[in-house]
């Protein structure tokens, strides 16, 4: 029995950092429009913390899900205090919210894709 779940184990694929994610659709509010950015999550030091790249730059994030598995879902803060909240499914579809409260609050939804790089 442990060696069929071992090779269970060996045949799941492992999710984990640098994710390379395009996005597509940026929505704020029922509003919709097309974009092309493209934002990271990497592993930028020997401590191995993790940044989330992004037109706007580099943020630290922390995984909130276990290493490896799928969601695959990190949160940071941004520049002018905007919480970021980034998952990532099975297929590789994604979802990034930007929560800006620096003035009225609004969130801004940005849907795409990231494939492990």
């Amino acid at each position: 029995m442990k060696q069929c779940v071992f090779a269970l184990f060996l045949t799941l694929p492992a999710h984990a950092e640098p994710w390379a994610c395009e996005m597509s659709v940026a929505c704020q509010n029922i509003d919709c429009s097309p974009i092309e950015d493209r934002y990271e999550v990497i592993a930028a030091d020997h401590e191995g913390q993790l940044f989330l790249t992004s037109p706007a730059g580099d943020h630290p994030v922390t995984r909130l899900s276990r290493r490896g598995e799928v969601p695959a879902v990190y949160a940071g803060a941004g520049p002018a205090a905007l919480g970021q909240l980034l998952t990532i499914i099975e297929d590789g579809r994604a979802v990034l919210t930007l929560h800006g409260y620096d003035g009225p609050a609004r969130t801004t939804t940005i849907y795409g894709t990231c494939t492990e790089s």
